[in-house]
């Protein structure tokens, strides 16, 4: 089973997300479920990295993805950051709705 974990602050930004696990819906190599989550939440560091330009911790691993977003980012990028995170999440609540055996999502203030 796919564990996603989705850490906020007070203001609802999130600050911090992990996945772990494998889906084992299929083969190694046929999961689609384990793709769909992975192009989703590799797709968010990279558009967190890459298109709103912030350095980022992440640490991607064979069935492992954390990323933390630090927390001395303007209000410009943190919008961007924002819409880039929340459509991850929309996408994995999409998959948890079909696939709901292979993966649990979880959100929490911190």
């Amino acid at each position: 089973m796919i564990r996603v974990r989705i850490k906020r602050n007070s203001e609802g930004n999130i600050i911090e997300f992990s996945i772990n696990g494998h889906a084992g819906f299929a083969e190694h190599g046929q999961d689609v479920v384990c793709a769909a989550v992975s192009v989703l939440s590799q797709t968010a560091v990279l558009g967190i990295c890459d298109y709103a330009k912030v350095n980022c911790e992440f640490n991607i691993d064979d069935g492992k993805l954390q990323c933390k977003i630090p927390s001395d980012i303007s209000d410009e990028k943190r919008k961007i950051i924002d819409a880039i995170l929340e459509t991850m999440v929309l996408g994995l609540k999409n998959i948890k709705e079909g696939y709901s055996s292979y993966i649990k999502l979880k959100e929490e203030e911190v």
